[in-house]
């Protein structure tokens, strides 16, 4: 099975260039790397024009905007599994692999989810499930994140692109939950993804310190975060449960004396809570 890994790019080079040495050590080798340039320079172009001889790379510009490029990248996809690699993550020698391995004893799935590890091994980029586990509404909030989705090529197609309103540089308030709204409309279109902590991407943990790049970040992830949740119109009791726990976490950090932390915690709750009550 062949691999398509749509992957959008602006602002980085060493990170890009990380990812494609992962990409050129895979023990599987049928894949194509489709990249979506959104530099106004040619950093990335360097990089692919150096990796060309290595693996199969079609070199795509787009405006700027994360699922804008990610829609671009889609229209180009030949492969039979589509994967959406960001470009500060990198893959492990058996990754992919791994991946067509388990699609291929299970003709049932449409697709396969992991998570997400640090440059040491540790869970990143929030919260993961422990155990394998069929995706649903609800847990795909513990089982997904853009750079581990690998899906078919026709579970894709039953959606049809991302909804660009949503995700970084989208210009609008909504700053994530761009690949949680695609997962979610996967889903509903019957297919089955099922989600295996043994499927591990690596990461860098972008929450390193509590500072105003964090707090814009925050705001900006966490009304995206709500906003995925009133497009899709989760009842009211899980909204207050994912609203409750960011709360709840400001409170401790409270008790503890670490005013950055609450106040991150306490923007995760609001913002989530304005982002679910938008509308247009």
């Amino acid at each position: 099975m062949k691999f398509s890994l749509v992957m959008a790019t602006l602002g980085r080079s060493i990170e890009v260039e990380r990812l494609f040495v992962s990409l050129a050590e895979q023990s599987c080798r049928d894949f194509e790397l489709i990249v979506i340039d959104q530099n106004p320079d040619d950093r990335v172009k360097a990089i692919v024009d150096r990796f060309r001889e290595q693996m199969e790379i079609v070199y795509l510009r787009s405006e700027k905007g994360l699922s804008r490029a990610r829609n671009v990248g889609l229209r180009a996809v030949r492969g039979e599994i589509v994967a959406f690699p960001d470009d500060d993550c990198w893959y492990a020698r058996d990754v992919l692999s791994f991946v067509a391995a388990r699609l291929d004893e299970d003709r049932s799935l449409g697709g396969i989810t992991g998570c997400s590890v640090d440059h040491t091994g540790r869970l990143s980029q929030g919260r993961w499930a422990n155990q394998p586990t069929l995706v649903d509404r609800f847990n795909v909030w513990t089982s997904a994140t853009s750079y581990t989705i690998f899906l078919r090529a026709q579970a894709v197609a039953a959606v049809g692109g991302f909804d660009e309103r949503l995700g970084v540089g989208s210009g609008s308030r909504w700053g994530a939950g761009e690949e949680v709204n695609f997962l979610l409309g996967v889903l509903r279109a019957g297919v089955a993804v099922r989600y295996d902590p043994a499927l591990r991407i690596a990461h860098p943990e972008p929450l390193q310190s509590f500072d105003e790049r964090s707090f814009t970040r925050g705001r900006l992830y966490n009304r995206g975060f709500g906003r995925v949740l009133g497009l899709n119109g989760y009842p009211w009791h899980f909204v207050l449960y994912l609203l409750a726990r960011p709360m709840a976490g400001c409170l401790l950090a409270l008790f503890d004396g670490d005013v950055a932390r609450a106040r991150y915690y306490w923007i995760a709750s609001t913002q989530r809570m304005l982002g679910w009550a938008d509308r247009g």
